[in-house]
């Protein structure tokens, strides 16, 4: 594998990372889908993993359907390539919410974080391109009184 392959995968590893965040972010909910290969899975603290396309498009449906407006920016991506077709990641993750109704402005009130952690990926590449094989999020951070967590424990 030469220097430019690496850099490749590692590009497009951390391009992936960025696009989930900005597909959740604007509740596109095919375009997140499509970032995942077909038996992906997704695990968050608050629930049993999503597995497969079908589960992670629920997952995000549920979300969008709480009204939630969120922004996640993402940080410290690290990518170690295993193989030309397998890498893991990492990236720090600070994520906003609300599902306070927008005013006049379209503006919500600002809060403050909803979560501080970080993603675990694995990635595989596939004739698509690279895509999220699994994605595991640790919180470290939590605010407890979070409107969107209350919704995912009542949905």
């Amino acid at each position: 594998m030469t220097d430019l392959d690496i850099l490749a995968i590692e590009h497009a590893c951390v391009r992936l990372q960025t696009q989930y965040c900005v597909c959740a972010d604007r509740c596109d909910i095919e375009g997140f889908v499509s970032l995942f290969t077909e038996d992906a899975s997704i695990k968050v603290p608050e629930h049993p993993a999503f597995v497969g396309r079908a589960a992670i498009r629920a997952s995000m449906q549920a979300l969008a359907a709480t009204g939630v407006t969120m922004r996640h920016i993402m940080t410290n991506s690290l990518v170690d390539i295993r193989d030309n077709n397998n890498a893991t990641g990492l990236c720090y993750l600070i994520a906003y919410g609300s599902t306070a109704p927008a005013d006049a402005s379209g503006w919500r009130p600002m809060e403050t974080p909803s979560t501080v952690g970080h993603y675990e990926d694995e990635f595989r590449r596939t004739p698509d391109g690279w895509r999220f094989a699994s994605r595991v999020l640790t919180r470290v951070l939590r605010k407890m009184d979070d409107p969107v967590l209350a919704a995912a424990r009542s949905g």
